[in-house]
């Protein structure tokens, strides 16, 4: 179900989106739509031309995902080859669970200005390395997986300028340490864990932070895509 269905809205929106629309509304060039499908981060689909063939079309929430990878790339300044491949190691349904959680944000009375709410998720970028997802204390029920309690949520660190390795939030407690030691050898859970205690040590120390309020990006996506105004107050600025 797309937020266009869950907000109410009385117009019939359309199932997919075509390339153009696609870009437009993410703010990812087409090439970098491909590298991000390539990598399993978002997936397009073939609708039937009217004289025969196909052609490449976009599911609402795949275009939403993609604005995410957007606004990476550019606030970060990651090149799309690790922007992708940090979205698709990305813990199975985790971009999903955001577009469903603010669906109710995303109305067109809204109105044209983007703003914050303190129920936004962010992506946090710690001394350049370390990419955490930082969740409202709800959105943590959302991962059955993640240590109890935590709203700052690991994704992984960046081993290159074009590489990415995730870390599990079962290494965050012990029950997950647990469950990780049936399908992964101690020696293995062992360098895991040091680098997810060095992970959240180095937040709590950080040297420099950089972060993004990927809910924001989100709605300002899906007014794009329908057609809608979207600006952000530092659109303001000369």
């Amino acid at each position: 179900m797309t937020a266009s269905e869950r907000n109410g809205a009385e117009a019939p929106e359309p199932l997919f989106h075509g390339d153009a629309e696609a870009v437009a509304a993410s703010g990812m060039p087409l090439p970098s739509l491909r590298v991000l499908q390539a990598a399993g981060a978002i997936q397009a689909q073939k609708a039937p031309k009217e004289h025969g063939g196909f052609k490449r079309m976009w599911r609402e929430e795949d275009v939403l995902i993609a604005s995410i990878g957007a606004a990476i790339s550019e606030h970060f300044a990651w090149n799309i080859r690790i922007v992708a491949e940090a979205m698709a190691k990305t813990r199975p349904g985790t971009w999903a669970a955001l577009t469903a959680s603010i669906a109710e944000t995303m109305s067109p009375d809204a109105g044209a200005l983007i703003r914050s709410s303190e129920d936004d998720w962010h992506l946090d970028l710690i001394d350049r390395k370390f990419l955490f997802l930082r969740v409202p204390p709800l959105a943590v029920m959302l991962f059955h997986d993640a240590p109890p309690g935590e709203t700052n949520l690991i994704l992984g660190y960046a081993t290159s300028k074009d590489a990415f390795q995730m870390l599990p939030w079962l290494l965050g407690h012990p029950e997950g340490r647990t469950k990780l030691a049936v399908i992964i050898a101690p020696a293995q859970i062992t360098t895991a864990e040091r680098i997810y205690k060095l992970a959240m040590a180095t937040r709590a120390n950080a040297l420099s932070t950089a972060s993004i309020n990927i809910s924001m990006q989100v709605r300002a996506a899906w007014r794009r895509l329908h057609g809608l105004d979207a600006h952000f107050l530092q659109d303001a600025l000369p």
